[in-house]
C-alpha cells in the first residue's frame, strides 16, 4: 500500500514588486533603473531580517531562476537543434547550424558573423 510522508519542510517568502508601493502600484521599470539588481538586494534584506529575527531558522539562501534572452529583442533565446538546422522545413538556408538563434534577424546576423558563417540570404540574393 502507498503511504505519503512530507517530508523537507520549507517556507517560500516572495517578495513583493518592486512597483508596488503599498498604497499605490506602479510598473517595475518606473521603480528602478535595474530591476534585477534591486530585487537582489531586496531578496538579501529579507533574508537577513529573518535569519536575524526568528528563531527555529534552518537556513535562509535567496534562489531565482534564469531565463535567458535575446540581447536584441528580448524574446526567450531558442537555438535551432541539429535535427532542426538539418531540416529544410526548419532553417533559414543551407548555412543554418545547430545552436543558431531563432528568434530575431540581428541574433542571427551576428551568431553568423562571430562564427563566419554566410550571412542569411535575402530574396534569393548571397
Amino acid at each position: 500500500m502507498k503511504k505519503t510522508v512530507r517530508e523537507d519542510f520549507r517556507i517560500v517568502i516572495t517578495p513583493r514588486r518592486l512597483g508596488d508601493l503599498g498604497w499605490m502600484s506602479i510598473s517595475d521599470h518606473m521603480a528602478s533603473d535595474n530591476i534585477e539588481r534591486d530585487t537582489r538586494e531586496r531578496c538579501d534584506e529579507i533574508a537577513e531580517q529573518v535569519q536575524r529575527h526568528v528563531d527555529n531558522v534552518g537556513s535562509v539562501e535567496v534562489q531565482f531562476t534564469e531565463v535567458h534572452t535575446c540581447s536584441h529583442c528580448f524574446l526567450t533565446w531558442e537555438e535551432l537543434t541539429a535535427e532542426e538546422a538539418a531540416d529544410t522545413s526548419t532553417r533559414i538556408d543551407e548555412h543554418s547550424v545547430e545552436g543558431e538563434p531563432v528568434c530575431c534577424d540581428k541574433a542571427i546576423a551576428e551568431f553568423r558573423t562571430e562564427r563566419g558563417i554566410p550571412a542569411e540570404q535575402q530574396d534569393g540574393a548571397a
